[in-house]
């Protein structure tokens, strides 16, 4: 057969480059090269020279198997899927950043340490080196964003963003409970409100809703991702004004309020009665 072509692979050929010595090339390698390579000499007996062919191949991210971004219920379980190829195949390691700081990554490992609370609810075993991540009785603290960085040594690592929001019902903190000011004074009354989403939030005063208006001015403002403060102006206080006032706030997850007291305070002059001041509801 002499020098003559066994095979219609253009890629393929034996190269003599000096007497005696028969070299197989191949041109732009594929993963399907990969195999044993038989060079054998058709003597008495038959001489086989075996040599086998490893194909390394960058990592690649199979983008419609992996997760895209999620949303989910407290006390939800959910998966994060990280589908990768390539030979060797690719290692994953998992890290999390809070969307409030996208600078600072926490690397999501099997033992827990240093590790805040949502990741100690991810399932053992699963996320350091595997390409689903899994977490378990999901909390708000679980929200972020996920990056899944897949890497087998061959050229460039790939990664992979999922941003994970979780939702929950209103909570409302109250930083004080009562408080106390004087006729024709003015003064603000305020709550907290944690939720995912932030859904529908107002004061009450016996029952009715109070409206901005030359009375009264309600304001939110922005504390972090999940907490609101929303505050309550109250002006020219008159005797009708005192009395309980409840915030509430309400999602489609369920709804919360507090109360506290707003109650009259008669300031006397000091120089005139000292020590002296009465209270009065």
């Amino acid at each position: 057969m002499r020098d003559r072509r066994i095979t219609d692979d253009v890629r393929i050929m034996v190269v003599r480059d000096h007497p005696g010595e028969w070299n197989l090339h191949i041109r732009d390698v594929e993963p399907s090269d990969q195999g044993q390579f038989n060079c054998q000499i058709n003597t008495v007996p038959v001489k086989i020279n075996k040599v086998n062919l490893f194909v390394l191949v960058q990592p690649t991210l199979n983008a419609d198997l992996s997760s895209r971004d999620k949303t989910a219920k407290e006390g939800d379980t959910i998966s994060l899927v990280c589908n990768v190829s390539g030979t060797p195949h690719p290692n994953v390691t998992w890290y999390r950043r809070s969307i409030s700081d996208q600078k600072q990554n926490e690397r999501i490992g099997m033992t827990g340490e240093g590790l805040n609370t949502c990741l100690l609810c991810c399932v053992p075993g699963i996320g350091m080196t595997g390409e689903v991540l899994m977490i378990r009785n999901i909390s708000r603290y679980c929200n972020g964003l996920y990056e899944c960085v897949a890497d087998n040594g061959v050229a460039n690592a790939v990664s992979h963003v999922i941003k994970v929001t979780v939702f929950f019902a209103p909570e409302i903190y109250l930083p004080t409970k009562r408080i106390g000011q004087a006729l024709a004074k003015e003064t603000i009354l305020e709550c907290k409100i944690t939720a995912m989403p932030q859904g529908v939030t107002m004061w009450r005063k016996n029952g009715t809703e109070l409206q901005t208006g030359w009375k009264y001015r309600i304001d939110a403002y922005g504390d972090d991702e999940y907490t609101i403060t929303l505050s309550l102006r109250i002006r020219q206080i008159a005797k009708d004004d005192y009395g309980v006032y409840t915030c509430q706030a309400s999602n489609r997850l369920g709804r919360d309020e507090k109360s506290m007291v707003l109650y009259g305070k008669c300031i006397f002059n000091h120089q005139l009665f000292p020590r002296r001041e009465q209270i009065f509801v």
